[in-house]
């Protein structure tokens, strides 16, 4: 991971702000993602083009740039706090864009922090193109679960423990379905009220919660 750091900032990312944006998913998707690469790259196309996009609107609107492009890195992890399952991306974005100077050479813009505002408009429109996506790959919530959940079909006891390890719960053995216990401060992001923190929103989404398991 080290290297990794390195090599992003020796070789990729140019000397200007950078800002991070996280998106974290529904119980019910990180279960199908995380054995759905297609899937999984889908929703990243998704995340990252929404954010892009939001990028030079803002440049457009604030700073008169008709035409601008962005940059990012994102990192696909796979796991949460506890190492239960938990795909969820973090990407690396350039605070700003870049266009086209007087000397025909592209110069940066940095924009201001978005507001809460934007934040919410900016994940709504994320989660209106991932729900347009489920409902597109046939996983909408009135979609035959067993139709559509490979996984439990083909592997029934990989699916079993997948879908235990989304909901942090014990997966085999005599307290099978119980919470895991968790000791010391809560960081995971699910145990937060994220509607209390500053630029953070959350948005439902009609999934079929049955490709989870059953457990209610």
């Amino acid at each position: 991971m080290a290297d990794t750091a390195a090599h992003l900032i020796d070789n990729v990312f140019p000397v200007v702000s950078v800002r991070q944006w996280v998106l974290s998913l529904p119980f019910a998707l990180r279960y199908r993602v995380a054995y759905d690469s297609r899937l999984m790259g889908d929703v990243l196309n998704v995340f990252s083009r929404a954010v892009l996009g939001s990028l030079r609107r803002r440049a457009r609107e604030s700073m008169g740039l008709r035409s601008s492009q962005s940059g990012a890195v994102t990192f696909i992890q796979r796991f949460g706090d506890a190492l239960n399952c938990n795909v969820h991306f973090h990407m690396l974005a350039l605070d700003g864009v870049y266009a086209l100077g007087a000397n025909e050479r592209p110069e940066f813009h940095e924009l201001l922090a978005p507001e809460d505002e934007e934040i919410v408009e900016l994940t709504t429109i994320i989660g209106t193109r991932i729900q347009s996506l489920i409902d597109r790959r046939g996983l909408g919530a009135t979609e035959n679960s067993e139709e559509v959940n490979a996984l439990s079909r083909d592997e029934p006891g990989l699916a079993a423990l997948y879908a235990s390890s989304v909901r942090g719960r014990i997966g085999v053995g005599s307290n099978t379905g119980h919470r895991v216990a968790r000791l010391g401060d809560q960081i995971d992001g699910d145990s937060l009220d994220v509607l209390q923190s500053p630029r953070c929103a959350t948005v439902s989404c009609n999934l079929n919660d049955n490709l989870a398991g059953n457990e209610p």
